[in-house]
């Protein structure tokens, strides 16, 4: 039996009021859990890409860290591409990275916070 060791993989880590952090980290369930702080772990598909999160996060009234598209995520999370052939995490494009770090920055929560138009 040939046992295949899973790769390491570009995701962007987000923590509550700090920017995007883009990391190499190995894809493993552990990992992610350790990252999130959490075993209890929830997975959701978001355009592109898939977002690893606390589960327990809204009953330990951890802040809300970012909204997206009306989505609270509270706590810290992490942002990985999405193999859909093999139903796993993968690397982020190099696209992505600049989109979900331009997206998540700061700068642009703030704005959002102060009802600034976003181009």
């Amino acid at each position: 039996m040939v046992i295949i060791e899973k790769q390491n993989m570009y995701v962007l880590i987000i923590e509550d009021n700090k920017n995007p952090e883009l990391k190499r980290i190995p894809n493993r369930l552990e990992t992610l859990r350790k990252i999130v702080g959490n075993e209890q772990i929830e997975v959701i598909k978001y355009k592109d890409v898939l977002i690893v999160y606390d589960l327990e996060a809204f009953k330990k009234l951890l802040p809300i860290n970012r909204v997206l598209d009306g989505l609270n995520i509270r706590g810290t999370f992490i942002i990985t591409g999405n193999d859909n052939k093999n139903q796993d995490f993968k690397d982020l494009t190099e696209e992505q990275i600049q989109e979900y770090s331009q997206k998540l920055a700061l700068e642009q929560e703030l704005q959002l916070e102060e009802g600034e138009e976003i181009e």
